[in-house]
């Protein structure tokens, strides 16, 4: 398939939304900075209006999404929320993370990477790798990649936990062609705190 257009990028700008575990952004923008050929950097925390679903002790994601596009910067800058809460959409019971295609704002939730949801015993390096690979997911959906059949892809849909994990944490050679540069996980760059 045809390479698209790059999506032009210079930036990514990671958002705490709501509470957040203290250096857990720190700590992605580190690990995402050498999967990325973009600064990361931590924002401080804004007021953002959050809506739950209901019925259920979840965050809105599309409601959440939409008010994290409205505090992008500029047009080389992505944005991506970063929430402890646990996130869903109506048709969905949960998801890890959700973008539009083409955007430029994604969120991703700390709650279903960490292995103390599922009665486990914590473990920090583990929850920091699968939301990295959520987050390079979502970016894959900014920069206009939908779903691979590929279950072995980045971009293949994750539906539990346990998919996150087989899935793998690298894009397949076809979603891989179509990838603007900075995605690629070229050389590292120092994430900027």
């Amino acid at each position: 398939m045809e390479s698209q257009a790059a999506l032009p990028a210079a930036a990514v700008d990671l958002l705490p939304v709501g509470a957040v575990p203290p250096g857990a952004l720190e700590t992605l923008a580190a690990r995402l900075s050498r999967r990325v050929e973009l600064a990361c950097h931590v924002l401080p925390p804004r007021e953002l209006e959050t809506r739950r679903i209901p019925n259920r002790d979840q965050l809105d994601a599309n409601a959440l999404l939409e008010a994290l596009e409205t505090h992008v910067v500029g047009d080389s800058r992505l944005l991506v929320g970063v929430t402890g809460e646990d996130i869903a959409i109506p048709v969905f019971t949960f998801v890890f993370g959700l973008a539009r295609s083409g955007g430029r704002a994604c969120v991703v939730s700390l709650a279903r990477a960490d292995p103390v949801f599922y009665g486990l015993l914590p473990d920090l390096d583990l929850q920091m790798d699968r939301t990295v690979t959520e987050i390079l997911h979502e970016l894959g959906h900014l920069a206009t990649l939908d779903h691979c059949p590929d279950r072995s892809c980045l971009m293949s849909f994750a539906g539990s936990v346990e998919r996150v994990d087989t899935r793998g944490s690298r894009f397949c050679p076809r979603c891989t062609a179509r990838l603007p540069p900075w995605l690629r996980g070229g050389a590292p760059r120092p994430a900027s705190i």
